[in-house]
């Protein structure tokens, strides 16, 4: 198994070898230089991130994303669609839970769609029986939480339809989310799989507009800085949510788990960038020649439309990372259908 495409810390980058060192200025030329790992994510204005769609002229749909309150209320702009990304809570019981269900409720915005972390002990079913020591927010418990105005996404989606103010209604905006709790297992948490498993080839919808996950795919939203004994910064996403993310293609990915990733990063889907990740992570298949070759094949026939094709991947954790300690704002998105 290709060991690079599994998250953190099970995927941490061999010494680069002679040949490596040797083509490494001349792959910095061609592709662009540095990578999204060498950098600090782009930390996101106060002012509303605009998202391009399809230029119908419509007015756009706008998204506070926040993850990662781990039990605090962090004050919300207003907005149409308001999404959690995970770990609504510290510990998990029942009483955090529905604390932040409250809290999210009683926000203004007209959707709310909500996903579960790590965190979250008393959402995971299996934790009945996995974490025999807190029984006490069992299945009979987690019946008991008040849902009231929220949208629970765990592996299913969800279409909203929003009418466009003005038009009385007859013409709606759709945005199809699909949103999954599923992290890489590290410690004894909540919604956990094995890393050496890929659960995420074909899980997603094709037509997903927007996906929200807790956990970041590997290269974008991942980075917090901490590097490992070869100096190089820690890999901490999913490779195999990569590359789903590569097949569906959304036009925004909202996520957290790892809080010194907070801000923005842009997955290009024009094959260059591809290849770059793929010398990054050193998969199979994706050495200098080969990435030059499809580069330059990519840049003869990839049309502008594909070009324009892109993803955003938001990290909107809220809580501090390893190497601050600010909570950070919610991130506006003005998202274009």
């Amino acid at each position: 198994m290709n060991k690079h495409l599994l998250p953190f810390p099970y995927n941490q980058s061999q010494s680069s070898t002679w040949l490596e060192r040797v083509t490494r200025p001349l792959s910095d030329f061609i592709f662009g230089g540095g990578t999204l790992k060498e950098s600090t994510p782009e930390k996101p204005s106060t002012s509303p991130i605009t998202l391009h769609g399809n230029g119908d002229g419509l007015p756009p749909i706008r998204i506070i994303c926040i993850s990662d309150t781990h039990n605090k209320t962090p004050p919300l702009p207003p907005g149409d669609i308001l999404v959690h990304a995970g770990d609504l809570t510290a510990h998990g019981t029942f009483d955090e839970v529905q604390a932040q269900l409250q809290w999210l409720t009683s926000q203004p915005h007209t959707h709310k769609i909500i996903i579960a972390g790590n965190h979250d002990i008393v959402l995971d079913e299996a934790s009945d029986t996995r974490f025999l020591t807190r029984s006490e927010d069992s299945a009979t418990r987690r019946t008991e939480l008040d849902w009231s105005g929220i949208q629970y996404l765990q592996d299913t989606a969800v279409t909203l339809e929003l009418p466009v103010a003005g038009l009385g209604g007859q013409q709606v905006r759709r945005v199809k989310i699909y949103g999954s709790p599923l992290t890489p297992e590290l410690g004894s948490w909540a919604f956990q799989y094995p890393p050496i498993r890929d659960v995420w080839t074909e899980r997603i919808p094709d037509d997903t507009d927007i996906l929200v996950v807790h956990g970041p795919p590997a290269l974008y939203g991942d980075s917090d800085g901490e590097k490992g004994p070869t100096g190089e910064v820690k890999v901490k996403g999913d490779g195999f949510l990569l590359r789903e993310i590569r097949r569906v293609k959304p036009k925004m990915v909202v996520c957290g788990h790892i809080h010194g990733a907070f801000g923005l990063a842009v997955i290009q889907h024009d094959g260059t960038q591809e290849f770059r990740d793929g010398l990054q992570m050193r998969w199979e298949g994706y050495d200098f020649v080969e990435a030059l070759k499809q580069t330059l094949r990519s840049k003869i026939t990839t049309t502008s439309a594909n070009h324009s094709k892109k993803s955003l991947v938001v990290n909107a954790a809220v809580a501090p990372g390893v190497f601050t300690s600010e909570d950070k704002p919610a991130i506006a998105i003005d998202f274009h259908c």
